[in-house]
């Protein structure tokens, strides 16, 4: 079957590692909705940090963001799909993250939180939506809900703690209950609900479309893209990939240093 929809991570994958979208890059994507494909952007950030890349692509379709908790319609920004984490449990993550001494990313209702915040914290609003985080009103939160928490800390530790609190093979969390974690970068591990996942809302935007599995492309590079992988009728690894993410994947495009995404959707679509 032809493919019909091309569900793409962001940082990573489409996105340099200064943050950027290629011209390549660009063009590719345009030329491939011209044809009449669906080019779905699907990243872990939240809907603050892929808006202007949303705008840049100018495609006007769902966008996948917080790992799938929630769907957003570019063209509006009307939230399309959003599912929350369980509150007692979210408040369970936070308070385990103070405990360690963690640095803590609270999304909740498209807006960023930070306990504490600290220049960790400073730092991520700059890279992801270019936002200043917010003390943590714990109050709010509660009678708002939250999208994810993200503990952000060195690569030793997000390494350790993934491993401590998620050994099954499945990824949902014993310490947590309906609780997933995904490392997204070797510096944060995420947590949202278990009932989340870029699969299922890659299922959810496909529906919506008339699209079948066999009919979907999609490209990524870290472990929270392995269930979007798996969704997808072919699934494409960049280079600069986890070894887990390589060892799922059909195919393996070049770096997001040198337009692995053009180049995979050149050789998928025939460009």
């Amino acid at each position: 079957m032809s493919i019909r929809m091309i569900a793409v991570d962001l940082d990573g994958t489409l996105l340099t590692d200064d943050k950027q979208i290629s011209e390549v890059n660009r063009e590719t994507l345009r030329k491939a909705a011209e044809k009449g494909v669906y080019v779905i952007l699907s990243t872990g950030r939240a809907w603050p940090g892929a808006k202007g890349f949303a705008a840049e692509l100018g495609l006007g379709l769902p966008v996948i963001t917080s790992n799938g908790a929630m769907i957003v319609d570019s063209a509006t920004e009307e939230i399309l799909y959003q599912r929350d984490m369980e509150t007692e449990t979210a408040f369970s993550v936070i308070e385990e993250g103070v405990r360690r001494g963690t640095s803590q990313i609270i999304w909740s209702r498209n807006r960023l939180y930070g306990l504490p915040v600290n220049e960790r914290l400073q730092d991520y609003g700059r890279r992801f939506g270019k936002m200043t985080p917010q003390p943590a009103p714990l109050a709010l939160l509660e009678e708002e809900g939250i999208s994810k928490v993200l503990w952000y800390d060195t690569p030793e530790n997000i390494t350790a703690w993934e491993k401590e609190l998620a050994p099954r093979e499945d990824r949902s969390l014993e310490a947590f209950p309906n609780t997933k974690v995904v490392t997204s970068s070797p510096t944060f591990l995420e947590f949202f609900h278990s009932g989340v996942s870029k699969a299922t809302a890659i299922r959810t935007v496909a529906a919506q479309f008339g699209v079948a599995k066999e009919e979907i492309a999609a490209i990524g590079d870290a472990d929270n893209d392995l269930p979007m992988l798996a969704e997808a009728g072919t699934a494409i690894a960049m280079g600069n990939a986890t070894d887990r993410v390589k060892n799922t994947a059909d195919q393996i495009t070049e770096d997001n240093e040198h337009d692995g995404v053009a180049l995979a959707i050149r050789k998928l679509l025939v460009l």
